[in-house]
């Protein structure tokens, strides 16, 4: 879409001047594409329809996401994407910052929210997928948002990765309370 480095829009100062050497970015992205909202894909990695501004920033330093997911089924013994609508929504957004503290040292801010409808699914191989066969197995709504930090890379000769999430949200008839059809949900990972 655009340059993000201003130095880039500077008058050239001789024939031969080619500008920034940033090459800071934004772009826009639509269609099936492959997204990982961390290092290593805890929450998030998939290939699904979307839609995706990114880019970097600060010559390449920052790197950021903002992300909309419409997720189609996956095919039962394959895993790959069926052309049916699976009636869930994923957000992200996430920044990346590279040589955070020291050289090598990257870290990764996220927040995700996944909006999950009321579905009814049974594979090809006769199985309930949908809702989970425990319990009272009845469709139910899931809306759950994920708040996190991880980071990758290494401090001198040690290397360092981890991941620390906060997921929160609600599922509206959860299949094993008995006392409560809705469930707050409140984890930390």
């Amino acid at each position: 879409l655009f340059t993000n480095s201003a130095a880039s829009f500077r008058p050239k100062k001789d024939v031969d001047d080619r500008g920034s050497a940033y090459y800071d970015f934004t772009s826009m992205r639509v269609g099936i594409q492959r997204f990982t909202s961390d290092f290593r894909g805890f929450i998030f990695s998939d290939e699904q329809p979307g839609a995706r501004l990114f880019g970097t920033f600060k010559n390449n330093i920052f790197q950021y996401n903002l992300a909309y997911f419409n997720m189609l089924e996956k095919d039962t013994n394959s895993g790959l994407n069926r052309w049916r609508q699976r009636n869930q929504s994923v957000y992200a957004a996430n920044l990346y910052w590279n040589d955070f503290l020291t050289q090598g040292y990257n870290v990764n801010f996220s927040v995700l929210y996944n909006n999950d409808q009321p579905t009814f699914h049974i594979d090809k191989n006769g199985f309930l997928v949908r809702p989970a066969p425990i319990g009272f197995p009845r469709p139910h709504k899931i809306r759950a948002g994920y708040a996190g930090f991880s980071s990758d890379g290494h401090i001198g000769r040690y290397n360092f990765a981890h991941a620390v999430y906060y997921a929160f949200g609600r599922d509206d008839l959860h299949p094993i309370p008995a006392n409560n059809l809705a469930k707050n949900i409140q984890a930390y990972l």
